[in-house]
């Protein structure tokens, strides 16, 4: 997996994350089988409300499940001591 960050995503960061809190596939069950996408995307709300969350796809590479990460859970350090 690439280490490279694209789009402001911090790839060691997120995989920190999902190492910190043993996130696992709810598909499959599988841990340390993950990737985490490079770039930020959004979900829409529903019913016509104009807000959006903005999330970090990550995918199990054993079973190819993709799973939404909310991007306000991955700060960076910086921004979490100001």
């Amino acid at each position: 997996m690439a280490k490279s960050a694209a789009a402001g995503v911090d790839v060691a960061v997120v995989e920190a994350h999902l190492a910190r809190y043993a996130v696992s596939c709810p598909l499959c069950k599988a841990v340390d089988r993950l990737g985490v996408g490079q770039q930020q995307c959004e979900i829409a709300s529903a019913g016509g409300r104009p807000d959006s969350i903005s999330v970090i796809v990550v995918v199990c590479t054993r079973c190819g499940f993709l799973m939404p990460l909310a991007a306000d859970r991955i700060a960076p350090t910086e921004e979490k001591a100001a």
